[in-house]
């Protein structure tokens, strides 16, 4: 069924123009395979990631991958309610986009903070999804307390020079660069002083990476080592000392992304179809009143999260974010994850544990391989604990 619109963007024809030719392009390109990868990604074998990645080359022929962005870096030049309408559709309709990391995270600070050199070199090469990235936060001791970082990064001469340790690194196995931050200055006053954010190529000698397997059997994540890598101090994004704030706007751009709200859209609509195929069958889960009440509470949840979503895009559009908007945004969508691929599990029953990888796997194991990722979904870009905080300080303005 197609996406019902929730927010109308006044009575502009074009804009349904435009949805129903995303979702005729999408009818004729996007194949089942595709859809199974739709879920994770960046999070997939490298043979089923390279479909993935072909299909977004494909997107961006189109000028629908990174639609917002300037032409000159390789994107449509189309304003915030297309960028809207076409990221809900794309993730709607079960495109596998990848490299979230460079164009939901990254790109947005390039845009903000880097220098005419840094996006000429790596804004076009994501748009045309030929260079992707890993997120170089945590650390074995840094992870939540992302303040308490170790990594150094000394300056010698045109170079910064880097030792230290990530790990829980995103997109780590199959990444071909990778943003860090790394103590340029010891601690003498606030630990937020003193860190830097730079763009690494994982390619440079001295570093290791090491695969990390979820629960999934995929390597989700990977953890990386330092040794005396030589990094150019033009890769530096922001000032030396200015890591923390660029860091900062780099997670709140993270933590509004519009596609949760229209996948989460996608499985809730999968799952009820699958619950009406099974009406008058012995075991039929409408039949059961506890499943009718639990669904109802989702579609509203899901439709909740949607409209949160449209308000992130409009402030940050209008450059006026509520500061602890996209703190909610995150925490609300981490826990409507976890509730909707939990109940999911839950009505499907036995045969809603089998992973994608099984043939016989319902509904291509998205419910079962979501329910193993939902903590992850807690815990990245910022744990739902940290979130409640930000919203009570910077947005309830209650003490710390």
């Amino acid at each position: 069924m197609p996406l019902k619109p929730i927010v109308r963007f006044g009575d502009d024809p074009s804009i349904e123009e435009l949805r129903s030719a995303i979702r005729h392009w999408l009818a004729d390109n996007l194949t089942d395979e595709f859809r199974r990868t739709a879920a994770n990604p960046d999070y997939l074998p490298r043979d089923a990631h390279e479909r993935a990645v072909a299909f977004c080359k494909k997107l961006h022929a189109q000028g629908w991958f990174v639609p917002h962005w300037p032409a000159l870096y390789g994107g449509g030049g189309r304003d915030v309610v297309e960028q809207v309408v076409i990221r809900e559709e794309l993730a709607y309709g079960g495109a596998p986009l990848v490299n979230t990391n460079g164009v939901n995270m990254l790109a947005p600070v390039l845009f903000k903070y880097g220098t005419p050199e840094q996006k000429e070199e790596h804004l076009p090469a994501i748009a045309r999804s030929e260079r992707m990235w890993a997120q170089g936060y945590s650390e074995p001791e840094a992870g939540s307390d992302l303040a308490a970082l170790r990594m150094t990064a000394h300056r010698d001469g045109d170079y910064y020079v880097l030792d230290g340790q990530k790990t829980w690194t995103s997109n780590g196995v199959l990444a071909d660069w990778i943003f860090v931050l790394a103590r340029t200055a010891p601690v003498t006053g606030k630990r937020q002083e003193g860190i830097s954010f730079f763009l690494v190529d994982l390619d440079s000698p001295g570093i290791t990476r090491r695969p990390i397997r979820s629960m999934t059997g995929y390597p989700t994540f990977a953890e990386e080592f330092f040794d005396g890598v030589r990094v150019p101090a033009a890769n530096m994004v922001g000032a030396e000392g200015d890591g923390w704030r660029v860091g900062k706007a780099l997670l709140d751009a993270e933590r509004s992304n519009i596609t949760r709200a229209a996948q989460a859209q996608r499985y809730l609509d999968e799952l009820i179809d699958w619950c009406r195929s099974q009406r008058g069958a012995a075991s039929d889960p409408l039949a059961d009143p506890a499943n009718r009440i639990a669904l109802a509470r989702v579609v509203e949840r899901v439709e909740v999260g949607r409209a949160l979503s449209y308000r992130v895009a409009h402030q940050q559009a209008a450059g006026a974010l509520d500061p602890a908007l996209p703190s909610l945004s995150k925490l609300y969508h981490s826990e409507l994850t976890a509730e909707l691929r939990a109940l999911g599990a839950q009505i499907l029953g036995p045969a809603g544990e089998l992973l994608p990888a099984d043939p016989e796997a319902v509904l291509d194991g998205h419910f079962s391989e979501g329910l193993l990722l939902s903590l992850l979904h807690s815990i990245g870009g910022g744990t739902s604990e940290i979130q409640r905080d930000l919203i009570s300080t910077t947005g309830l303005g209650m003490p710390r």
